[in-house]
């Protein structure tokens, strides 16, 4: 008996008249043995809706890092930038004095170290007349810091009290107005005046100073 098993084009035609289509069945699972197989194509080309699939021989071969860590191999030569913090240096200043009462005098004159010689000698009275000497106060003449506000002298010096001689609330950057009386402002009690020089003749400048003085004795 003949073999029913044909291949024949021509006579398969007679049997399928009908157009075949087909379908992508999407519920049909692929063995993994079929899948391993189709990636081990001889081409390195990708290939479409596969994903490369690695065996856990070669997972284990790779050297991965601790989490947390980078690898040197990972990362080349100057791609990892060090993240420091911006250190700040505090401000230093040339002062006269000792400054152990914690007492802060600032001047400002541009011409002159501390003021003239009748300026001088009236912050001799002044210092005499609160019971203090050279160790217990720092002089700064403002007129080289000019830029310097409050909180760095207050950093610096720490003063329980400060004569402003010439330097007004504005240069120290103080949200302060000054009514001729003494101001507390934090832990720092200020008095501001005028400059010594000119402040040596300015009768009414000098009787508020003198009150104002006569507060902290």
């Amino acid at each position: 008996m003949e073999s029913q098993v044909t291949n024949n084009a021509n006579a398969l035609r007679i049997f399928f008249t009908e157009d075949v289509f087909l379908v992508e069945d999407k519920s049909l699972e692929i063995a993994p043995d079929f899948a391993l197989n189709a990636v081990s194509s001889k081409s390195d080309a990708p290939i479409d809706g596969v994903t490369e699939v690695l065996s856990v021989a070669e997972i284990n071969q790779k050297n991965y890092n601790k989490p947390g860590e980078i690898l040197k191999d990972d990362v080349s030569e100057g791609e990892i930038s060090l993240v420091t913090e911006e250190t700040v240096v505090p401000k230093s200043f040339k002062f006269l004095g000792g400054n152990k009462k914690s007492v802060l005098i600032l001047v400002n004159d541009s011409d002159n170290e501390v003021s003239t010689l009748e300026g001088r000698e009236l912050l001799r009275k002044i210092v005499k007349a609160i019971d203090l000497s050279a160790p217990d106060f720092a002089l700064v003449n403002y007129a080289n810091y000019q830029e310097v506000n409050f909180i760095e002298l207050h950093q610096f010096f720490k003063p329980q009290l400060m004569l402003s001689f010439g330097v007004e609330p504005q240069h120290l950057k103080l949200d302060l107005a000054w009514s001729e009386e003494m101001i507390h402002h934090e832990t720092t009690r200020i008095i501001f005046a005028p400059n010594l020089h000119p402040l040596d003749g300015d009768i009414a400048a000098k009787k508020s100073l003198w009150a104002n003085l006569q507060k902290i004795k």
